[in-house]
């Protein structure tokens, strides 16, 4: 009982009592010793300001070390937003460019001086060298991602793992439905808007009025009618973005992606010296590559069921768009055929417009299907020795560019506005139009969120992102915070560092952690946080200012209170 009595002492009390021989207290001081304690009785003393020194030396040297590791680290788990780095991965993108122009205007000189020709080998090398740093950039990401989750696994923590994956997929299926809770809101709005503008149109005075629309001329009533069966088109179609139907697709996704951290470790790490010395098995996003069929066919599913309902020519230049980048990303623009080839794909689709007619639209069609005949052979007999898989991805995106153009058409929201906009009043078409542009945006961003976002999140999370992004989010504040608590020797000083330093702290990373499971880019999210820290900051700051002025009163009336002794 001595020793736990003792114990608990030794936690209270600057100084620990002793037992002599004969039972009699003994107080000592720190630098005093006992010669008089009995093996059975004695109690061995520590001051207590020797173990805070103890305790606070382990706590920030604990802190030091975690701080310094992920302070190395925290750069480019941050800025790894989707495999790459936004501001640096753009200027040597533009970098790229600029030197392969510059290489194709020294290729196209028919002598070249020896300072363009020691110019020419030095953009090469320039070249080789930025296609390795954007490499490096797009992959830090799953190359973190794989071994942090593959080494916490080693350990036992198999099932924590499992379980914060589970809560951020969770998450995303979250975030998901609540962009295409804003579109059926919208859309049901529209719907009956639409639906109570039919059945007035059939009810009123100039029914039997005829209009000509398009070169096609039907009375008011029958055009109500196509109006009628054209909203019924959409409201069959918009079944695909029910709940039911995209928990179903997200399920499906998710199954597809399983086992995808496995195998980027396997292809990295488990073949370290082959991957390291094969520069283009690691100058292209791996896990983008791994998923891209997948997400190429789970995006044009979604695609193509909301362009029935609403598909404008902004939209199909969106996606034209989306592909021509594709092709770019995959082509050595400094060789001439290639950067040709190039050209001529963007002279062709920047050539299109979707009320052009249908001659032109055969024209490019005929054009591009021209061009894949030509790609393979282009590609082949490139100084760049394209492997066959940029090849079939360079054709494949060629042929979507194809089959978009010639199934293209107006969506049937769009055939809708253009018949309101010849048979209803102007005041009336400008409420419709108006509840129309707010669905077509909701269901945009909801379609865009699914069938991007949500797939390169549900990619990003299946590589183990969950776990190095919660792991390196809590290992920074908590070692930080742990130094900056060490280092302060009073409970008041404990207190103004949590408030100034922790807690805003905490926040800001919380926040940025929200923005990641909302899905927001790396950009917007880090300032999310940045804000919210703050704004956290400034209130903290006055309630540490107010904190200390009350001490400060407290101290000075418990001064004013104490009698004044006489010398």
């Amino acid at each position: 009982m001595e020793g736990k009595v003792g114990n608990v002492f030794e936690t209270q009390f600057r100084y620990t009592v002793h037992k002599n021989s004969n039972n009699t207290p003994v107080s000592q001081t720190p630098t005093q010793t006992n010669t008089n304690n009995t093996v059975g009785s004695s109690i061995s003393f520590i001051p207590k300001d020797v173990k805070d020194k103890s305790v606070n030396h382990i706590l920030r040297n604990s802190g030091i070390a975690a701080s310094i590791g992920v302070a190395i680290l925290t750069p480019l788990v941050v800025l790894a937003s989707k495999g790459k780095f936004p501001k640096l991965s753009n200027y040597i993108n533009k970098r790229l460019k600029s030197v392969g122009a510059k290489l194709n205007e020294l290729r196209e000189k028919p002598q070249m001086t020896k300072a363009e020709m020691v110019y020419l080998n030095s953009l090469q090398k320039t070249n080789k060298s930025l296609n390795r740093a954007k490499g490096i950039l797009l992959n830090t990401g799953p190359l973190k991602d794989v071994l942090f989750d593959k080494v916490l696994r080693k350990v036992g923590l198999g099932k924590v793992c499992n379980k914060i994956t589970a809560f951020f997929e969770r998450m995303a299926y979250k975030m998901t439905s609540i962009a295409y809770k804003s579109a059926n809101d919208s859309f049901a709005l529209m719907k009956d808007g639409f639906a109570q503008v039919n059945k007035s149109l059939l009810n009123s005075k100039t029914s039997s009025k005829e209009v000509t629309i398009n070169g096609v001329s039907k009375t008011i009533s029958e055009w109500a009618r196509v109006a009628e069966e054209k909203l019924q088109k959409m409201d069959a179609s918009y079944e695909s973005f029910r709940p039911k139907n995209v928990a179903k697709r997200n399920n499906w996704l998710a199954k597809q992606f399983n086992g995808l951290g496995d195998i980027v470790f396997d292809q990295t790490y488990g073949n370290l010296w082959g991957f390291i010395k094969s520069p283009k098995s690691w100058t292209s996003f791996i896990t983008e590559d791994l998923v891209a069929a997948t997400k190429d066919k789970y995006s044009r599913n979604i695609i193509s069921r909301k362009k029935i309902i609403t598909n404008t020519h902004s939209d199909v230049t969106k996606e034209l768009g989306k592909l021509v980048s594709n092709i770019e990303s995959n082509l050595d623009l400094t060789s001439k055929s290639s950067y040709d080839l190039l050209k001529k794909i963007k002279k062709v689709v920047s050539s299109y417009d979707m009320s052009a007619s249908d001659k032109n639209k055969q024209e490019i069609i005929s054009e591009i299907s021209k061009m894949i005949s030509e790609s393979s052979n282009i590609l082949e007999n490139s100084s760049s020795k394209y492997p066959e898989q940029v090849i079939k991805k360079v054709k494949k995106s060629l042929g979507n560019i194809r089959y978009i153009i010639s199934s293209d058409k107006k969506g049937e929201l769009e055939e809708v506005m253009d018949i309101y906009k010849h048979i209803l009043p102007k005041e009336k078409y400008a409420e419709l139009k108006k509840s129309s542009k707010k669905m077509r945006e909701a269901l945009n961003n909801a379609t865009d969120t699914e069938a991007d976002k949500f797939v390169d999140k549900m990619r990003d999370l299946k590589s183990g992102s969950a776990i190095s992004d919660v792991g390196f989010g809590l290992l920074f504040p908590l070692g930080s915070t742990a130094v900056a608590m060490s280092m302060a020797d009073t409970k008041e000083k404990k207190r103004s560092v949590g408030l100034n330093f922790g807690i805003p702290l905490f926040v800001g990373l919380a926040t940025s952690m929200w923005g990641t499971i909302a899905m927001l880019a790396a950009g917007p999210s880090m300032a999310l946080g940045l804000v919210t820290s703050t704004i956290t900051n400034q209130i903290c700051s006055r309630i540490d200012n107010s904190l200390k002025k009350k001490d400060a009163e407290k101290l000075l009336a418990q001064t004013n209170s104490q009698p004044t002794t006489k010398a």
